[in-house]
């Protein structure tokens, strides 16, 4: 894929930024201590296929993933196209700048659901979660992709969505099962976290999923301690937590799974999510304030835009925010207890989340070599022997 010029769609990622909020119907409304602007709204894109009229100019919609890696953010455009690909239509990921400036595209075929950043540089995507799902892996650098075909059907009979790494291992979330996603009457007892591994010397080039957590598996209970029994039915986003573990939303359960050390010897702890009173509550993906200071990105894929969200007084170290599907708002979260508290009210769609360290909170590495050296320094000094 061909680089874009990066002033050309600049200009119109400023020209399209008005109409991407007049879209809005939301008016958020933000809790005291937090400030909201716009991170990204809708730009065209030519040559975009969406089964109805191929190549033809649209603006992208219905934002969802969001992935920070080094000096970049990802934001994967869904489009409406449908979940399991069956219209023919392509997402989108846009890559900008930390501070929002748009500077490439990639069109990527079915409606994208999962992003990772691999450890060789390349952006690991997901298509298709409910069926007919696939794995692209982009270089980010040359536009090039390399698509990969999942299992098809799968062991759970449905699609992958959300991607993530953890030392070195990629590991999907495997969505829309057969056995559950109807209710909590369904026992879901297939794989709901998959290891994936792409083989590009295949032919077709394939994705091999192997199960690591089942639906049904036994875990602790994170509020009493006690060993329960998981009934993931309805698996979805996959995040990680400051400390790496994987964290599986069970969206219409309303409970987190966090999987420590994914494998043979991994621990598995269940969070159950509700509200100050008790009353259960549904949630997307869930990120972390990794620093005090930093911008919190999270997106609204019914109303096409995705926030930046700041603490005027800092972020709490390693505070946990989700995407609160019942009440469509962004809540903090307890992580100890599992309760939820709205930080953002009033929007259509909360979805991804992202969060950007601000660089100056961090000592640079000359900078903080030089602190470092100067205390040692002033320790080793020899010292003035003081007579009595």
């Amino acid at each position: 894929m061909r680089r874009i010029n990066v002033q050309l769609y600049a200009a119109m990622a400023v020209a399209t930024l008005a109409a991407g909020v007049a879209h809005t119907s939301a008016s958020p409304v933000v809790a005291a201590g937090y400030s909201l602007t716009t991170f990204a709204s809708p730009f065209t894109v030519t040559g975009l296929n969406q089964g109805i009229i191929p190549g033809a100019s649209q603006a992208v919609s219905a934002p969802d993933d969001i992935t920070v890696a080094g000096n970049s953010v990802f934001i994967g455009w869904g489009n409406n196209v449908m979940s399991d690909g069956s219209d023919g239509g392509q997402s989108v990921v846009a890559q900008y700048t930390l501070s929002g400036q748009l500077v490439n595209h990639f069109n990527v075929t079915g409606h994208i659901e999962g992003m990772a950043m691999g450890g060789n540089g390349m952006l690991y995507t997901d298509e298709n979660e409910d069926g007919n799902s696939a794995l692209t892996v982009i270089n980010t650098a040359t536009g090039s992709q390399m698509r990969y075909g999942y299992p098809n059907p799968s062991v759970h009979g449905g699609g992958f969505d959300g991607l993530q790494f953890v030392n070195g291992n990629l590991y999907a979330s495997g969505s829309n099962p057969d056995n559950g996603g109807d209710g909590p009457g369904q026992v879901n007892s297939h794989p709901v976290i998959y290891q994936v591994n792409a083989n590009p010397n295949s032919y077709p080039a394939t994705a091999t999923a192997m199960g690591v957590v089942w639906g049904n598996d036994m875990a602790t209970n994170a509020v009493t301690g006690k060993t329960v029994q998981m009934n993931v039915f309805d698996p979805d986003s996959l995040n990680l937590t400051p400390n790496g573990s994987l964290l599986l939303s069970n969206e219409s359960g309303a409970q987190l799974t966090e999987v420590t050390n994914p494998g043979a010897n991994q621990s598995i702890s269940l969070l159950n999510l509700t509200n100050a009173s008790g009353n259960p509550i549904n949630t997307d993906d869930t990120g972390f304030a990794t620093a005090t200071k930093g911008t919190l990105l999270f997106s609204d894929v019914k109303n096409n835009v995705v926030y930046a969200l700041t603490a005027n007084n800092g972020f709490t170290l390693n505070q946990a925010y989700s995407s609160d599907k019942t009440n469509h708002s962004l809540d903090m979260l307890n992580f100890s207890t599992g309760v939820l508290t709205p930080i953002v009210t009033g929007l259509g769609g909360p979805a991804g989340i992202g969060f950007i360290n601000d660089p100056s909170a961090v000592p640079e590495p000359t900078t903080l070599a030089l602190i470092v050296l100067g205390g040692a320094c002033l320790f080793l000094a020899p010292r003035k022997k003081i007579s009595r």
